[in-house]
């Protein structure tokens, strides 16, 4: 029984780390290359040779005759298995906060993706749009500010595509704030919050951004002090994108807790 259970559990991790890596490399070819899929595809090669047994041992029995290699192997086995429980707790962070529903009628604050060159929203930005018009239309005393500059790379700002497409699907322009100078995600609460304090909006917030987003968006609403209360308008991006994106999160954490 013991056995059944082992090899039941390598199979089992084998087939996630391959559907993971499968999604790692998707990224890859479609021109996104980051520290997320980077990791993510090093850390799920990683666990594969690990779970099948034969080639696992394998190589430990190559590198166990010098002292190099036996070290060498030892401190990588020590950091993917530290990253490897750290990521977990993370994402479950990042589930969590996810989770959690804004009040009724707050200011959604939508957080600006990229514009592609013909001026449209990316599949990240469009997300962000979806979920934020589907909080306005079920909250109808609800007002959006939409936060983004102008990146070297873009036609238009990320804030002035907003406006057009939810203006173009039926938002009245009433309802909707354009804060278009922020370069960060810091930027976009920070501009946005003046935008909301100068025209006396609802100081609770629902973030409109994609899920793996919220829990460092939640982060630096609490560093910089914004006492209402703040919920998650969660975008869905399609699944080939999220792995990469939740492993980009692992490293974006940490950096945005202690930069300061």
């Amino acid at each position: 029984m013991k056995k059944f259970f082992s090899v039941f559990f390598r199979a089992l991790f084998i087939a996630g780390a391959l559907v993971l890596l499968t999604t790692f490399i998707s990224t890859f070819a479609i021109g996104i290359k980051n520290v997320g899929n980077i990791v993510g595809a090093a850390l799920c090669v990683w666990v594969i040779l690990v779970c099948i047994k034969p080639i696992h041992l394998a190589i430990k029995r190559s590198l166990r005759f010098f002292f190099l290699t036996r070290f060498l192997h030892r401190i990588v086995t020590i950091a993917f298995t530290v990253l490897l429980v750290y990521g977990l707790i993370a994402t479950a962070a990042i589930i969590g906060a996810s989770l959690i529903a804004p009040k009724e009628n707050s200011t959604v604050v939508v957080l600006g993706a990229q514009v592609r060159p013909s001026g449209e929203p990316s599949t990240i930005l469009r997300g962000r749009i979806s979920a934020a018009e589907d909080y306005l239309v079920q909250n109808e005393k609800s007002r959006a500010v939409l936060s983004g500059g102008k990146g070297s790379d873009e036609v238009k700002s990320e804030a002035g595509c907003m406006y057009e497409n939810m203006t173009d699907e039926g938002i009245s322009p009433d309802r909707l704030f354009v804060e278009d100078k922020s370069t960060t995600t810091r930027e976009n609460f920070e501009f946005s919050e003046k935008i909301i304090a100068e025209n006396k909006l609802n100081s609770d917030i629902a973030i409109a951004t994609d899920r793996f987003h919220q829990l460092r968006a939640r982060i630096i609403t609490m560093q910089l002090g914004i006492k209402g209360n703040v919920g998650a308008v969660n975008s869905d991006a399609p699944f080939k994108y999220v792995p990469t994106y939740v492993v980009r999160e692992w490293f974006a954490l940490p950096y945005e807790i202690f930069k300061r």
